[in-house]
């Protein structure tokens, strides 16, 4: 059975990561609320990324928690999937002194990487801050939509592609106003933690 693509899976290269260089690079930071494209964008810089491409990638998931990382060394790239806690940081510190670049999705705000180092030179990418991205993706779908719409999702859920599928799949073929207003009358969407979840790697689809 073929697997339907998420919101996700037609890529967009919102943050332009495919014209950037990351030659001298030490610690990426993509950060965001979930659903945004922060994995989704760890994905296409490890695999597609003209620099990391032709490499092994080392894909490191840490559930959230404390994470084992003696093995993971001498590598051109490594992507931690995802830090949400300072008490993760001698696992990440580990990852720095025996890999030339280190790519984190997170929940913290890039600041607080600077307990790793204050000289450590760190890049960080903002995943939902930019409404550009999903006026793309309603367009790839054909969904129409006003721009008091879009402004007023982003508000309410910052720029989450996840909460915009949500949304958008509980009024088929309408509009993004109708399904907005929709789902102010009579849904709540909700984020609960699971003790125990399976990791599944973004899957990436260019049109």
């Amino acid at each position: 059975m073929k697997r339907k693509p998420r919101p996700t899976d037609r890529f967009h290269d919102f943050l332009g990561l495919a014209n950037r260089s990351f030659e001298q690079e030490r610690l990426l930071v993509f950060y965001g609320t979930s659903g945004s494209g922060k994995s989704s964008n760890l994905k296409f810089l490890a695999d597609h990324h003209s620099e990391f491409r032709d490499q092994r990638t080392p894909w490191v998931w840490t559930m959230g928690k404390d994470f084992e990382v003696s093995g993971v060394r001498n590598n051109r790239l490594v992507a931690v999937d995802e830090i949400i806690s300072f008490l993760q940081f001698p696992a990440l510190r580990k990852l720095l002194k025996t890999n030339q670049t280190v790519a984190v999705a997170s929940h913290l705000h890039p600041l607080w990487f600077k307990m790793l180092g204050l000289t450590l030179p760190i890049r960080s990418f903002r995943t939902d801050a930019d409404g550009a991205k999903l006026r793309a993706y309603l367009k790839g779908r054909g969904v129409r939509y006003t721009e008091n719409a879009l402004q007023s999702f982003c508000r309410r859920y910052r720029s989450s592609y996840v909460e915009l599928q949500c949304i958008l799949e509980r009024a088929p073929g309408q509009s993004l106003d109708h399904a907005l207003n929709f789902n102010r009358k009579f849904d709540k969407i909700s984020i609960s933690k699971r003790k125990e979840w399976t990791p599944v790697h973004p899957f990436l689809k260019f049109d």
